[in-house]
């Protein structure tokens, strides 16, 4: 704000021209933001038609940075050939399977005694339901 001291100096006349130019300067102001806005709206379309288009243009607006790579850093080549190797190593079992032999089972064989425990028990079993249906 103006001081009482200027104000008492300034005629009339001066203070509302003085008026008109802070009112013209608030339009100015406005309009240099909307301006603004409108050129950072108008560089994004840019560069999603880039994107859509195939073009370099949507990693060629930030400098410094080539198309296609990531920012961040880079790998020695000592450095990839041991991430080559511990790959190797991580993966090593992952191959194809090797086929079975022909002359091992796939499964363990049970017992011919185990087999024989195993169908008693199933009869015991089946004769208790059986008993306990008739018994009703």
């Amino acid at each position: 704000m103006l001081s009482k001291a200027l104000l008492k100096r300034l005629s009339v006349d001066d203070l509302r021209a003085a008026i008109r130019q802070k009112a013209n300067l608030d339009k100015v102001t406005a309009l240099e933001r909307s301006r603004a806005k409108l050129q950072k709206a108008l560089g994004r379309i840019a560069r999603r038609l880039a994107r859509l288009n195939g073009t370099g243009a949507a990693t060629a607006s930030k400098p410094g940075r080539k198309p296609g790579r990531k920012k961040g850093y880079k790998v020695s080549a000592a450095t990839r050939r041991k991430m080559r190797l511990a790959a190797l190593r991580r993966h090593r079992g992952t191959g194809k399977p090797e086929a079975p032999e022909a002359g091992k089972p796939k499964h363990r064989k049970m017992s011919a005694e185990t087999r024989l425990k195993m169908a008693a028990a199933a009869k015991a079993r089946w004769a208790k339901v059986r008993g306990a249906a008739t018994g009703k």
